[in-house]
């Protein structure tokens, strides 16, 4: 049965020889039943190349799919960008802009599932890259750290609401803590990536340390290339010469650093959930709209 199957997938058996089986059939029966012949062979042609494409593609919304670690980058003492095998080599991990990717792995018999959003640029073919950062109770985060190149994780995706459309703002205010500032990114580059989009983009990117500060040199290449963007750091533990700001991220840094609320502009927030909850709270308090931890594609404050 499954050598059957197989061999309707195949262009001959699949597509060509129906077709002409079809077109025989017309010319013995009649032209009048060509316009019925053509919309069949559509048919037949379109659930065709739909599965030819649903089976190169790597990546699953529902099924879990094995991927080889090909690279491993350590970024800071707790943080790295793992760096997997996509099926083919001019295969991008084509996924909509803010989503992120299931991952599941079997720990102590039981299967636990983390979200992770890819880092690597859409363009990026033959693999994509995720940034894991490793907490002591982290059992995921953990495992991602003891992982040797050719060793397999579980993915399936995308997963997610955020809709991004050229110009859906006019400024958009970006909240990120920690490895929040992944999706944050992918929305950042997209942007800068798409040439008719002229939004402005206003980051404040807050942190326990200098050194967790994730991607910073990509970030602040990013904000001197693109004159629309600017980028604000705040940090709970600062250095004797930090020029940033001090503490949590508060209305006051709100009210400095981004964009007020008006119905031309949009607010995206990304971090723990404590960090989350707060900030729906203070940014409501300011006049932008209420929103909640699972937000809508088109809500003016969206949380991922």
């Amino acid at each position: 049965m499954e050598d059957k199957r197989e061999l309707l997938k195949q262009p001959l058996h699949g597509i060509y020889i129906p077709i002409a089986l079809i077109l025989v059939g017309t010319l013995i029966f009649g032209a009048e039943y060509l316009p019925y012949s053509l919309t069949f062979i559509i048919i037949v042609c379109s659930i065709q190349f739909y599965g030819a494409y649903s089976r190169r593609r790597s990546m699953d919304n529902v099924k879990w799919n094995e991927f080889e670690l090909i690279d491993k980058t350590i970024i800071s003492k707790n943080s790295a960008i793992y760096r997997f095998k996509l099926r083919h080599e001019d295969e991008v991990l084509d996924i909509p802009t803010g989503h992120h990717l299931a991952c599941c792995m079997t720990i102590d018999g039981k299967d636990e599932i983390r979200y992770y959003s890819p880092i690597s640029n859409k363009f990026d073919a033959g693999f994509f890259d995720i940034l894991v950062k490793s907490y002591a109770n982290g059992k995921v985060s953990r495992q991602f750290a003891l992982l040797k190149e050719g060793q397999t994780v579980k993915f399936r995706g995308p997963v997610g609401t955020f809709r991004y459309s050229p110009n859906m703002a006019k400024k958009i205010g970006m909240i990120a803590g920690g490895t929040g500032i992944t999706p944050i990114l992918q929305v950042i580059t997209e942007i800068i990536t798409t040439p008719e989009d002229t939004s402005s983009i206003h980051l404040l990117f807050a942190n326990e340390t200098e050194n967790d500060i994730l991607l910073k040199e990509e970030i602040d290449e990013l904000s001197s290339k693109y004159p629309n963007m600017s980028v604000h750091y705040t940090l709970t533990y600062p250095p004797e010469n930090w020029s940033g700001s001090v503490g949590y991220v508060s209305k006051e840094m709100i009210e400095k650093y981004l964009p007020p609320p008006s119905d031309d502009n949009r607010l995206l927030i990304c971090g723990p959930p404590d960090m989350k909850k707060s900030l729906i709270d203070i940014t409501h308090s300011m006049g932008w709209p209420k929103t909640t931890l699972k937000s809508s594609p088109d809500d003016q404050v969206f949380c991922f």
